[in-house]
């Protein structure tokens, strides 16, 4: 019961924090946000690899009905942040996917926005996995990724706010 309480507390939290702020930063987007691939989750290579702190292990042989294998990759290099997320559910979903994508660099002290992504989902499946990535990454400056998993198990919605820590290269 703890677990879930702290899960719904977190969700409540991050959805406070994405809410907060993101009209004015919104204008300010410097660049978008592109899908890349819709595909099964791919883990990121390379030496400034990042996850999300809120990732969800991959245990489906739970009885409970409940989000799994909800986790963010994130790497930086010149060419850019590239992000790749997996949601996951312990049963067939009738909706589920990731929302609300953010990037955001961290400048004089406070996390700008670089870019947003809407998401996506599909229907009746276990799982969606997607990738994003911006076109550049200054040297130095640390980027983040945010978003909310979410499904649809049952007729309720189940969500997870998830942000990994700060990476640079």
């Amino acid at each position: 019961m703890k677990t879930k309480i702290k899960r719904l507390f977190i969700a409540l939290c991050g959805t406070i924090m994405v809410c907060s702020g993101s009209m004015g930063m919104i204008a300010r987007a410097q660049e978008n946000v592109e899908t890349l691939i819709l595909s099964p989750y791919q883990e990121l290579t390379g030496d400034n690899i990042g996850h999300g702190i809120y990732d969800i292990s991959g245990n489906r042989s739970e009885k409970a009905v409940t989000l799994s294998d909800c986790t963010i990759g994130i790497s930086v290099n010149a060419n850019g942040v590239k992000g790749s997320i997996t949601t996951g559910s312990t049963v067939t979903a009738s909706k589920i996917g990731v929302e609300n994508i953010r990037v955001e660099k961290y400048v004089n002290g406070k996390w700008t926005l670089v870019g947003t992504h809407s998401g996506d989902y599909v229907t009746n499946s276990n799982d969606y996995a997607m990738n994003v990535s911006t076109s550049s990454a200054e040297k130095g400056v640390q980027y983040r990724i945010s978003c909310t998993h979410y499904a649809i198990l049952n007729g309720v919605r189940h969500e997870l706010f998830n942000v990994t820590n700060g990476i640079s290269y």
